[in-house]
Order: structure tokens, then sequence, then C-alpha cells
């Protein structure tokens, strides 16, 4: 009964090679390489470079993949080779592509004026980029508080909850542009 679920697994993984489809699995295990799923019957590997939710560069990297055990996560084959019953798995691929479709989502139902909630995900010389739920937008450093002479750095911190008001959503080139500023209420209309 195992060896039919394997074979049955292996053909569903190889239409999933194939069709380069997005699927969630659990995850079974760990290794100081990487994580271990099960998919179908199959087990199958996720190399630390190809994990998007944890750094490769981390010196805490092991405790992180122990605490995906039993967590299911968004995969996409990236190797498969039966005869030395190997799959290899990839969670940064699949995040990848589930990140331009939402991207994709996102620019197309912005509209101009709105205020979005957001989330800063990185900041910058010249900015601070917001996540607005899948795609980033960028606050340019002009945009993001009434006060002058202020650094974005001491403004804000990575994984601050904002609000952003969209400026512009340039839908050619997959840009979006938020200002922070414009979606708090400006000093002068209290102060008339």
């Amino acid at each position: 009964l195992d060896r039919a679920r394997g074979e049955e697994g292996w053909d569903i993984l190889q239409a999933r090679f194939e069709s380069a489809e997005i699927f969630e699995a659990q995850v079974t295990g760990h290794n100081r390489g990487g994580i271990l799923v099960n998919v179908e019957g199959v087990n199958a590997f996720i190399p630390l470079s190809q994990i998007d939710s944890v750094r490769r560069d981390d010196p805490d990297a092991s405790n992180a993949l122990a605490e995906l055990v039993g967590k299911s996560i968004r995969l996409k084959v990236i190797e498969l080779n039966r005869k030395r019953n190997r799959v290899i798995l990839s969670e940064r691929a699949a995040m990848a592509e589930w990140r331009k479709d939402q991207k994709d989502r996102l620019i197309d139902e912005l509209k101009e004026g709105e205020i979005r909630d957001g989330k800063v995900s990185s900041i910058t010389d010249f900015g601070v980029f917001v996540d607005l739920g899948g795609a980033d937008g960028l606050a340019h450093m002009t945009e993001l508080t009434w006060e002058r002479g202020k650094k974005a750095r001491d403004l804000y911190n990575i994984g601050d909850e904002v609000q952003a008001y969209v400026l512009k959503v340039d839908r050619e080139a997959r840009k979006i542009s938020l200002s922070l500023k414009r979606a708090q209420p400006e000093r002068w209309d209290s102060i008339v």
C-alpha cells in the first residue's frame, strides 16, 4: 500500500514539476542543511538556500528550521530524479511567484489618492519601502514627515505598521509611489 501511494506521489510530483505548480506541504523534519517534507508519500528536501523564511547567514538558523517543523509552507518542485529517489523543492521560487501574482493584483486594484495600511519592509537613505500586502511601494524622503531634517531611520523601524497615501501607480513600470505624511493630517489644518 505504501509503495502504491509512493508511485502515485511520484506521478503527482512529476505533474507539478512539469506545470510549475505551487502547492502547500507540511514540514516533517529538519537537519543542518535544510528541511524535509513528505509530499503524497514521497520524502522531499528543501535546502537552506531555497528557504525563504530563514536566512543562510543567520547564526540561529538551526532553531529557525526547527520552528518550521509542523507548519505548512508554499513550495515548488525544482528538481526531480526518480532513479536516484531525489526530490528538491523550493520555498523561495514559490514565494517569488506568489509575490509577483500579489503585486499584479494589488497594482490593478490600487487607486491614486486612497489610504492603505501597510508595514515598513525596508529603510534606505532615499526613503522607506512599505509592504501593502503583496507589493512594496516607496515613500520618498520628502514624503515621510511634515517636519524638516528628519532621517528615515529616526522615524521608522522595519516592521512598523503605517498608513500610506497612494500618490501614483505606474502600471507600466509596476511601481507604487507613496506618502506617509499625507496619510496624517497636516499640522496647519489643526492650527487653523
